[in-house]
């Protein structure tokens, strides 16, 4: 895997030779959450580096309890559907701990970068945890707004 630096915000892209293709089939077909591209989920990682790494840490790590909780399988992430993600990270949120607050990425991501985000955190839950969550997800969007 290369890195690049291009600037702004500490954004890295990679050039995913093997590494990609070990994203992809660390999910495999036909398990849900699994539908992403390879690209998307490339764009995923690189938009994580700059915007999310620094609080939420990576794939590894961490524990439910921790604050910023960690997006990986050992976080609760995979407790919520995906349009809660992606209005807590487009609109923040205040957390209960004083002096802490997940700020607002709407000046900076748009909610198709947040979904993005969203396909490559999605690599690092198990099968079990992308289906759970899944499940909620489709459920959210049955109940009307």
């Amino acid at each position: 895997m290369t890195w690049v630096f291009l600037g702004r915000a500490g954004a890295l892209f990679f050039v995913a030779g093997a590494a990609g293709a070990m994203v992809l089939s660390a999910c495999g077909a036909g398990e849900p959450g699994a539908t992403a591209s390879k690209a998307l989920i490339e764009r995923g990682a690189v938009l994580y580096q700059a915007n999310c790494l620094t609080c939420h840490s990576g794939a590894k790590g961490g524990n439910i309890k921790d604050i910023p909780p960690p997006h990986n399988g050992n976080g609760h992430t995979w407790h919520h559907p995906d349009q809660q993600l992606i209005d807590i990270t487009l609109n923040g949120l205040p957390l209960t701990v004083p002096g802490q607050k997940m700020p607002a990425f709407k000046d900076m991501l748009s909610e198709e970068d947040v979904q993005a985000i969203l396909a490559y955190v999605k690599m690092w839950w198990t099968k079990d945890q992308r289906a759970w969550q899944a499940t909620v997800t489709a459920q959210q969007k049955q109940v009307p707004q």
